[in-house]
């Protein structure tokens, strides 16, 4: 991904991933940057909380 993609997420705080019940059902639901995706499968959602904590952690897409 480029560069611009990745200041599409401010991160203020820490990304967040919990499972959740929604429909009847436990899926998974991943915030970040105000942003909250829900995913069913385990490792749609564990891969984009990965992702998004290695964004999140980067010196160059998120200097503290």
């Amino acid at each position: 991904m480029g560069a611009a993609n990745h200041r599409a997420y401010p991160f203020g705080m820490k990304p967040t991933i919990e499972q959740v019940e929604k429909d009847g059902k436990l899926i998974w639901r991943v915030e970040a940057a105000g942003v909250v995706r829900y995913h069913e499968q385990d490792w749609q959602a564990q891969w984009l909380y990965s992702y998004l904590m290695r964004l999140y952690n980067c010196e160059e897409t998120n200097p503290q």
